[in-house]
């Protein structure tokens, strides 16, 4: 048996292949597009979660709240997290600092291992920042379940501060 394709009969083929190729290039970029959008729609959104999260208080190194911020002052950033849930809940606290350009000046955390903040439990967690520019910052802070699924467990809470 032979195939006889004609010239014409191949410009169709070729045709119906390219077009059936970028069919497929554009669908699989659409679903990219999706699954990259929802998610950053989770890292944005907190699960459903136990652990809550008290607003960032600025310190200074004694512990004492301070509310000027100079130059080259370490600055304490301190949060309690609480364990609301029945069972224990391993967690990573993340300090970030921006500058008013929107660039990184600061990233730093911890996290809990082996078991993690037990059931109904509270603890205190801090970063120190050392500014060294005068300037507008915006503090960020961050809750995960690890920062290898970096899972939010609570909303990211901000607070702006003037350095001078």
């Amino acid at each position: 048996m032979y195939l006889n394709f004609s010239l014409t009969n191949h410009k169709q083929l070729f045709y119906s292949y390219d077009s059936s190729l970028n069919l497929l290039k554009t669908t699989l970029f659409l679903l990219g597009a999706v699954l990259v959008l929802v998610g950053f729609a989770q890292s944005a959104m907190a699960m459903t979660s136990d652990i809550t999260l008290t607003p960032p208080t600025l310190v200074s190194i004694s512990g004492q709240k301070i509310s000027n911020f100079q130059v080259g002052q370490q600055i304490g950033i301190s949060s309690i997290l609480t364990n609301n849930g029945k069972s224990d809940q391993k967690i990573t606290y993340l300090v970030q600092v921006m500058d008013s350009k929107g660039s990184t000046d600061f990233l730093q955390g911890s996290s809990l291992l082996g078991n993690g903040l037990p059931s109904n439990q509270a603890i205190t967690e801090s970063q120190v920042w050392i500014p060294t520019s005068p300037g507008q910052y915006t503090v960020e802070i961050f809750v995960w379940s690890s920062l290898t699924s970096a899972i939010p467990l609570t909303d990211v809470l901000h607070t702006q501060i003037t350095v001078t």
